[in-house]
């Protein structure tokens, strides 16, 4: 993309500007699209970084445009503002970012400089402002005007040197609101420096609650060996709402020692950053770590054995669910079935079994459900015996395991059933057959409902309602004609149901003749 020389470029800016403010008035409409308008026209201000020729205004010129009522002339003040100090900094520029800094100094404290105007050299001064403009800055930082102070803090934030962190450290004990003061100490914790490390050690042994608890976060974000062992040791001398913040930044620094760990496990505040303590010694392979997950899965406490059975799955360390036998109860148990997944079919299947055998109610529920992707030859019997049972959401749960159970044991039963020489067996099969889709069921369920028993043709006709397609229908229609009245009833009654939603208008005729 060709980019104008500056002195061409801002006249086109300001040409565009004098055109869409003359012709606002003629075009209404464009009204609505003045953000997307100064938007396109700053686009093309910020292409004036890559501008290789000189500024055609100085300084001066620049800074007075910003006093002008017209906003197209304050407009362009800026772009001429970002031009200069673009070009001003240029790594062409020998101590450019000096240079530029003690000018945009000397023009902030010009005699009535208008406010904008201030607003823009000291957001400059935060992207190429050096050390000098720290002394002006940190007294704007603690003036009256919240405006400008709010913008010196962004800029000696961003200054780089130790003397932007002393001029914070100055000004926070100067400020008497509380909320302006934890900025001032989070805008030196952004800072990122190390060297300001023993400010915030010794802010953590301050009465100051505010101080203190900054010092926590600043020394967490530092991350540092030395940051972290102050927040250790602070940790162990510490109560209330500052020994859970000192707990939380421990857990959250990757640098936190593998004792202190331990001792969060055991006697932390929190049960959350108990547990995170226990994943992190895990992760690490600390030598105890083991032991540690044992005793958490053989705890009294229920919630703790549940989240070290989480952790168990979490990490890998399934042979130990399998060990727990009877020792796992209650919502343990659910825990175990939502993480069925960390383990292979045979283990999976085999928990949930031990789930349905000890557990409540709900476990039942849900290890039958379970069993409907981990559930194999074992699980077979289990899951027909409460599909033919009383209880309805036992009886639900097993229908949807036979609908999904993998592989062939749930369907090589279906078909011993159905070839058995029990009416029980047959049933069971024939109402199993509305929920798995087998080979040859449909055939299989037609050969019933032409039968001679009539329980076993009702029972068949109701599973078959389910799964019937149109070719489906005039097989029963077929079968209607010849059965006794009430077989010939049931089918027709199936059909006057069905027949509208997927019959032809040749079929819909013939049932609604019946």
């Amino acid at each position: 993309m060709n980019v104008l020389p500056c002195g061409k470029h801002v006249l086109a800016v300001r040409r565009i500007t004098n055109w869409y403010n003359f012709n606002q008035n003629l075009f209404p409409i464009m009204k609505s699209y003045s953000s997307l308008f100064f938007a396109g026209v700053l686009a093309l201000g910020l292409q004036t970084t890559a501008w290789s020729g000189p500024p055609e205004k100085d300084l001066n010129e620049i800074v007075k445009g910003f006093s002008d009522e017209d906003p197209a002339v304050q407009f362009e003040a800026r772009l001429d503002l970002l031009a200069y100090v673009s070009y001003g900094t240029a790594p062409s520029q020998k101590n450019g970012a000096e240079k530029i800094t003690k000018e945009l100094l000397s023009a902030l404290k010009r005699w009535g400089l208008a406010h904008e105007a201030k607003k823009y050299i000291i957001r400059d001064l935060a992207r190429v402002g050096t050390s000098t403009a720290v002394e002006p800055l940190s007294k704007i930082l603690i003036g009256k005007d919240e405006s400008l102070a709010e913008l010196a803090r962004q800029a000696l934030e961003q200054i780089p040197g130790k003397e932007a962190s002393t001029a914070l450290k100055n000004a926070i004990p100067k400020v008497r609101d509380d909320a302006r003061r934890r900025n001032f100490i989070r805008t030196l914790a952004n800072r990122a420096d190390a060297s300001n490390a023993a400010y915030f050690i010794k802010g953590l042994q301050s009465n100051d609650a505010i101080l203190a608890h900054e010092s926590a976060l600043a020394l967490s974000l530092l991350g540092d060996a030395d940051s972290v062992e102050a927040l250790e040791l602070a940790y162990s001398k510490s109560s209330g709402e500052m020994k859970v913040l000192l707990e939380n930044e421990i857990i959250r620094s990757e640098a936190a020692s593998e004792d202190m760990l331990v001792s969060i496990q055991k006697d932390g505040v929190v049960s959350y950053n108990r547990d995170a303590a226990l994943l992190r010694l895990l992760e690490s392979d600390y030598i105890s770590s083991l032991d540690l997950l044992k005793l958490a899965l053989l705890s009294s406490s229920s919630e703790v054995r549940s989240n070290g059975i989480r952790l168990a799955m979490t990490t890998g360390k399934h042979a130990l669910i399998k060990n727990m036998g009877n020792r796992i109860s209650g919502d343990n148990w659910l825990v175990v079935l939502g993480g069925l997944s960390a383990f292979e079919n045979r283990g999976a299947e085999g928990l949930a079994l031990m789930a349905f055998e000890a557990g409540d109610h709900n476990v039942k529920v849900q290890a039958l459900r379970a069993l409907g992707s981990y559930g194999g030859a074992k699980s077979v019997d289990l899951v027909l015996e409460h599909f033919a049972g009383k209880d309805k959401q036992l009886q639900q749960a097993a229908a949807y395991a036979i609908e999904r159970m993998p592989g062939n044991p749930m369907t090589g039963r279906l078909q011993k059933l159905l070839n058995s020489e029990s009416a029980e067996d047959h049933k069971l099969g024939l109402e199993a057959l509305a929920y798995r889709n087998t080979p040859y069921a449909k055939n299989r369920l037609f050969r019933f409902i032409s039968g001679d028993d009539p329980e076993l043709a009702m029972v068949a006709l109701k599973s078959i309602s389910g799964i019937v397609e149109e070719e489906d229908l005039y097989r029963l229609l077929s079968i209607s004609k010849k059965s006794d009245d009430q077989k010939s009833a049931a089918i027709n009654g199936l059909l006057k149901k069905v027949a509208p939603q997927i019959g032809s208008a040749e079929l819909q005729a013939r049932v609604n003749s019946l």
